[in-house]
């Protein structure tokens, strides 16, 4: 359930780990905040405080008057910015980030489908998500979906399906990396497949 924790935490808005995205993205450097204030945010943020860092993420995205596929990025950079990030980014380095996430999550993808065979159904990702994220009642999952303006599941099956698919996809592309790597580790088969993608981008 680890694996399916850290995803869930990281497409619901609540980016308190680095695993979620790299902290150097196309030449923009990012400092994040201790483990001390990002655990004070875990332990004492409530349901107004994320609507509050939900919706200003939402609005200053739409500012952007970037397509669909691009915006949704921007929304999750900028909330990560807000809850994770001590840098405060200019409007073309949340662009920048944005762009290199939506690129890199492609790559991620690719590089299991065409290097590994590894595919998902529509019906393996739904299963995933009312096993895992539809099982959840998280504050900041709520605040996220009613920022939108959608519901739980229209977050979970729409809006975050990506996401959610990449995690399905990593749950069957761990047993071929260990046979690749002979490693069984999970973070040594995170840092492996990372230097795999980023030799391709």
């Amino acid at each position: 359930m680890k694996g399916i924790k850290l995803i869930i935490y990281c497409a619901v808005g609540f980016f308190l780990f680095t695993g979620c995205q790299s902290n150097k993205t196309d030449k923009v450097e990012v400092n994040i905040k201790d483990n001390e204030e990002l655990k004070e945010i875990a332990d004492t943020y409530t349901y107004e405080d994320y609507k509050k860092v939900f919706e200003k993420a939402v609005s200053e995205a739409s500012d952007f008057e970037a397509d669909k596929g691009l915006n949704k990025w921007l929304i999750r950079i900028l909330a990560q910015e807000k809850l994770s990030y001590e840098t405060e980014l200019t409007d073309e380095q949340v662009i920048q980030l944005a762009e290199g996430a939506m690129e890199e999550d492609k790559v991620w993808k690719s590089i299991a489908r065409d290097d590994y065979g590894v595919t998902v159904t529509e019906a393996e990702v739904d299963k995933y998500i009312k096993e895992g994220p539809d099982t959840l009642d998280l504050p900041q999952m709520k605040a996220y979906a009613d920022a939108l303006g959608l519901s739980i599941k229209e977050l979970n099956h729409n809006f975050d399906r990506d996401i959610y698919e990449k995690n399905a996809i990593w749950l069957k592309l761990k047993p071929e990396l260990e046979k690749k790597y002979d490693i069984t580790d999970n973070n040594e088969q995170v840092e492996k497949y990372e230097e795999e993608v980023e030799n391709q981008l």
